[in-house]
Formats: C-alpha cells, structure tokens, sequence
C-alpha cells in the first residue's frame, strides 16, 4: 500500500484529489493539511510513501516545505501541484528535490501515473511541462555550441518521455523500437548533456528553457 499525504490550502481541491487517488487500491491518503507547517508535523507523524504539495500555500511556501521535509526525511517522494505552469517553479521545486510536477489542470489520472513512477525510481512530469523540456532540448539542440554534440530527433523524444515518467519497454512501444535501443539514445543523450540520470535530465532541460534565445 503506498501511503499518500496531501498538502494543499483548498479543501475542495483536497476532497477531489483523495476521491481521485482512492479509486486506486494500491493508494491510502493518510492524511491531508492546508499549510506547510502542518504538513511537516503530519509528515513526521505518519512517515509517508509520497506527499502531493502544492507550490503556493499560506505562510511557508510549497517550496520551502519541501526543502525542509526532504532535510528531515530523504527517502520520502515528493510531487508538486501547481495552478500554473511556469518554468522557474518547475526548476525551484526539482532543485529542492521534488520528483515530480504536475499542474492542477491535468491532476487526475496523471497524479496517480505520477505516484506510481516516483514509487518505481523515475521522475514524473505531466504533458504540459514535458512540452517545455522537448522545446528546451530542441533550442539547446539548434543553438548548440560548435564543441557541443546536437541531439538527434529521436533522442530529444526519449528524453521527453523518459521526463514523463516512462519506462524503456514503454518508450520502444510508444517509438515502435526496442527497450534496448532506447537504452542506447538514453546513454548517449546522458553522455552528450554530462548528465547522470533522468531528474538532472529534467532539471538541466526546464533550466536551459529560462532564457529564451
């Protein structure tokens, strides 16, 4: 059973996404808080699987409470909520070391892929914010440095889906090729980036999208 916590300031928000999230019977809400004080303290009580946390909460943000719970307790997954979809949050709450992030617009069924990704190792990022990381990565592709190597079109896909939280056997099937030719662009997109896994992947491209060319 994975065991959920829900941090956001709107009870209705917080009603919806327990009855969401509980159509799953791998998935209990243990509990749900409307600021980021409380939610340490439930945090500490109930020692979570997995805490949904809204960016902007009353008093301490959605930001600095995640910097401090996952201070306290790294082993905890966290997956932020947002209303709106702007690159310096989604860079702000990754580097505070959030697994995920989801705009509120696209919740539902995307919250629970997302739960089950950060659970199974990988990073989640919803459709919306995934369209800013292949952007960032086409832009950084085209204006590359001359000693810089330019990612070929099907790396930048693998890269946006494994930013979504797909697997190899998932990405082969979506790219109709195999799990271990998606390994190979995986490896060579990490080597031409120097990058090491999929969350500095995530944080490198969204990063690389704050300043427009």
């Amino acid at each position: 059973m994975i065991r959920i916590v829900i941090v956001d300031d709107h009870t209705m928000v917080r009603e919806a996404l327990r009855t969401v999230l509980e159509q799953d019977s791998s998935i209990q809400v243990v509990a749900e808080v409307g600021d980021g004080e409380t939610a340490l303290r439930v945090v500490r009580q109930h020692q979570p699987d997995v805490v949904i946390m809204d960016v902007a909460l009353p008093g301490q943000s959605g930001i600095e409470t995640t910097r401090r719970m996952l201070a306290e307790n790294p082993a905890i997954k966290v997956l932020a909520l947002s209303t709106y979809l702007d690159r310096r949050i989604v860079q702000q709450m990754l580097d505070v070391g959030a697994r995920g992030y989801i705009v509120k617009s696209a919740a539902g069924a995307d919250l629970k892929k997302g739960i089950h990704s950060v659970m199974e190792g990988r990073s989640f990022l919803c459709s919306e914010v995934t369209a800013l990381v292949a952007d960032s990565l086409r832009r950084r592709s085209s204006t590359a440095d001359p000693d810089d190597q330019p990612l070929s079109r099907r790396e930048i896909q693998v890269a946006t889906l494994l930013a979504e939280g797909k697997s190899a056997p998932e990405i082969g099937v979506q790219l109709h090729i195999s799990p271990s030719t998606v390994d190979v662009h995986r490896r060579n997109l990490m080597r031409k980036l120097k990058l090491h896994n999929v969350v500095d992947l995530t944080k490198y491209a969204i990063r690389s999208g704050l300043v427009l060319p």
